[in-house]
Parts: structure tokens; C-alpha cells; sequence
């Protein structure tokens, strides 16, 4: 799933992003949808190393495996107050992962009942 106008971003500036996240204990907003589930809450990079990107937040610790991940970089749209509009763009960095999961990070932004637009396309 991504944004139209989502643009590329090189794995190397992606954990370039999650350490720089890290080390300014920057609060992140996180929205996952996987086969099985999905996940949305807010917390502090607490690792990002080896492949492997931990959040953690007052209630929640959230790892996800990256490797092999493709990253793009740009808006997203949400829907805080789902199903209610309106929408809100966020910009953030994505994970498509190969097993068709999808992962959004952005600085700044705590869900609150957040769900991924019905408008976003899955790759």
C-alpha cells in the first residue's frame, strides 16, 4: 500500500531516518496492516540495528523485521477519527514488506483510533 506520490527511499537513508529517531527520542506515530492484524499506537525508537526496528511506548513494544523491506517516503493518508471524516495526511516513511505487510512511521503524529485510507493502493 502506498501513496501515489510516494517517493523512493534507499534502505540506507531509511535506518539513516529510524537512528536519527532514536537518538532524539522523537515520538513516532506507527500504523501496521499484515495478513493477520494490524497495529497502530506511538512510541520512541528504542533500536534500530541488524534489520530489525523496535518502538516502544508507555503501554506498548512494537519489533518489526525490515529486512528485505522496500521504503518510500512521503504522504500517507489517515483517518484519525475513523470511519468519520476527515482525512489527514501524514508524511511518513512506509515499509511494503515481501510478504505484502505494510508498515507506516510518522514523526510527531499519535493515533488515536487510526486506520489506513481506503484510498491508498496496495503494490
Amino acid at each position: 500500500m502506498h501513496h501515489p506520490t510516494a517517493q523512493a527511499l534507499a534502505a540506507t537513508d531509511a535506518w539513516r531516518i529510524f537512528d536519527g529517531w532514536r537518538t532524539s527520542d522523537q515520538l513516532i506515530g506507527i500504523l501496521f496492516m499484515g495478513r493477520h492484524g494490524s497495529l497502530s499506537t506511538s512510541g520512541t525508537v528504542t533500536s534500530a540495528r541488524m534489520g530489525r526496528l523496535q518502538i516502544n511506548g508507555d503501554s506498548t513494544e512494537a519489533t518489526f523485521n525490515l529486512k528485505g523491506a522496500e521504503f518510500l517516503y512521503g504522504p500517507v493518508q489517515m483517518f484519525p477519527r475513523w470511519p468519520y471524516p476527515p482525512p489527514v495526511e501524514v508524511i511518513a516513511v512506509q515499509a511494503c514488506l515481501p510478504d505484502g505487510d505494510w508498515l507506516v512511521l510518522a514523526e510527531n503524529f499519535r493515533p488515536k483510533g487510526l486506520h489506513g485510507s481506503h484510498n491508498v493502493k496496495h503494490s
